[in-house]
């Protein structure tokens, strides 16, 4: 016998469950539950490797996140100011009305940059922040 399924709820904004359903109907899927799932095990297999992070890192931390959104904006440049040992230069690029995305170059310990991304990812109006850690050989 399979293995037994918990069930969750989610709540979605409309034009991303209209992307979810293009996804399924274009028939990669045979339904939103199992879209849903890969989706999950991605989303789970990134964050497992931006978390514990040891040793001396270069890298780039790459920010979407809508602006208008109460004080994140602010709170961006202020976790700058906070992680200057580790951030080494900002690229910032306005996306149209609402949207923001921040190139930000670190460099230094894993664990700060950890910290770094620890950070941003709850800040209301991010949307995604994703790391690229390169080999620097020194």
């Amino acid at each position: 016998m399979g293995q037994a399924n918990d069930r969750m709820s989610v709540t979605l904004p409309p034009e991303l469950l209209a992307q979810l359903d293009g996804v399924v109907e274009a028939g990669e899927y045979g339904s939103r539950s199992e879209a849903t799932r890969d989706a999950l095990r991605a989303f789970v297999t990134e964050f497992n490797r931006q978390t514990g992070l040891s040793g001396s890192l270069s890298g780039t931390v790459v920010v979407l996140y809508e602006h208008d959104h109460s004080g994140v904006t602010e709170r961006m440049t202020g976790l700058q100011h906070d992680f200057a040992d580790t951030v080494v230069a900002v690229h910032h690029v306005h996306l149209g009305d609402r949207l923001c995305l921040e190139s930000i170059a670190v460099d230094g310990p894993g664990e700060r940059i950890e910290a770094l991304l620890s950070e941003i990812r709850p800040l209301k109006g991010v949307r995604n922040v994703e790391l690229t850690v390169v080999e620097a050989d020194r």
